[in-house]
């Protein structure tokens, strides 16, 4: 029993050295709220307000993994699989192409030329929307996430599951290349085949690019996305999408700016077996926040955000507008936990006939 004992600790160990050889790390975030949650809704309609426990609030829970080799000559090689988590009900939640590493899954070469990666990688929409809004990656409390990600509660949105971009966070089937940063300035671009020789759907390429400056206080970002669709779920729509944002830390305030123009022309989509064309809709999103530090601890976030869309005659024609004001409080216990408290309010204006509706929540996010 002694000898089996000691078997086990030393595979445990072997395992142990292995891994800090490889510098395998694991990683992640788990967060969830309290709250009651309710959207805009019909005027003297049944209650949309719900009381729930909930994850995902500030951001989405993962777990992830990742690696690197030293290749000499200032030469790496890397890998990451992430999965999103749902910590009040302990589900996975996958991406758009139903993938367990839906959040990121990737293996890449890094050196002085920049980084080449193939695999799933995060697109440059998605870096933009957190990196130049007081709430981050937060799809329940950004105005910009659940703008671009949701279509906030628009009676617009032309089909079940359809949000505003037809496509995930990151790119599925990509390659992707990241330079260098020179001076603060830097640039990312990405490909996505169709993948099949079909013409059902007229299935379509997928591409994004972007340039970044961040030096100091100020930064900012222009993105162009390419959306095809085609077989493959993780693309829903053609689209193409244009992106902003902006950001200047002046110590006392942090502000931000963001404004997105999303084009649609057709769309394909889970339960439809071909494309659905001639949905036009023209989405102008935009959003102004703030971030303030109260103590060396916590700030206060202050969003607000609009998603205007003109849709086509095919959808009934008539401009719909989707506004989301936050305001919350993040307080860190520590480098890696931190808690917090949000009000938002959601309106609508498509119709006379609608009433503004309220979210209260609190929350814990712990970093690993």
């Amino acid at each position: 029993m002694f000898a089996k004992k000691n078997l086990v600790a030393a595979a445990a160990l072997m395992a142990l050295v292995g891994a800090a050889q490889a510098d395998v790390k694991v990683y992640g975030s788990v967060e969830a709220g309290f709250g009651s949650y309710e959207n805009a809704h019909v005027k003297g309609g049944a209650s949309t307000r719900t009381t729930q426990v909930s994850s995902g609030n500030m951001m989405t829970s993962f777990i992830g993994f990742s690696g690197s080799e030293d290749l000499g000559g200032g030469l790496k090689a890397e890998f990451a699989l992430e999965s999103f988590l749902a910590p009040d009900t302990g589900s996975n939640l996958p991406n758009l192409a139903n993938g367990f590493w839906g959040r990121g899954s990737f293996v890449a070469l890094n050196g002085g030329f920049g980084k080449l990666a193939l695999g799933q990688y995060d697109n440059p929409l998605f870096t933009s929307g957190y990196t130049y809004n007081p709430f981050g990656s937060s799809m329940a409390f950004s105005p910009t996430m659940r703008h671009l990600y949701s279509g906030g509660s628009i009676a617009a949105t032309p089909l079940p599951g359809f949000a505003a971009v037809g496509f995930d966070t990151g790119f599925v089937n990509s390659i992707t290349y990241e330079t260098p940063n020179l001076n603060g300035f830097s640039a990312i671009a990405q490909f996505s085949p169709k993948e099949t020789s079909s013409a059902v759907a007229d299935a379509q390429n997928s591409y994004s690019v972007g340039v970044t400056y961040a030096a100091g206080p100020f930064g900012a970002s222009l993105t162009y996305v390419k959306g095809g669709q085609g077989l493959n779920t993780a693309y829903l729509a053609d689209q193409k999408v244009v992106d902003f944002g902006t950001s200047y830390d002046f110590g006392v305030v942090k502000l931000f700016g963001q404004y997105s123009s999303v084009k649609t022309k057709s769309i394909f989509y889970a339960g439809v077996p071909a494309l659905v064309s001639g949905l036009d809709i023209d989405a102008k999103i935009y959003q102004v926040g703030v971030s303030v530090p109260v103590t060396d601890k916590g700030s206060v976030l202050v969003s607000f955000g609009e998603n205007k869309s003109d849709v086509g005659a095919a959808l009934g024609g008539g401009e719909f507008k989707d506004r989301v004001f936050s305001l919350g409080y993040d307080h860190f216990l520590s480098k890696r936990t931190d808690v917090y408290a949000v009000f938002s309010n959601n309106t609508q204006s498509n119709t006379d006939n609608n009433e503004s509706g309220q979210t209260f929540a609190v929350g814990i996010k712990h970093a690993f």
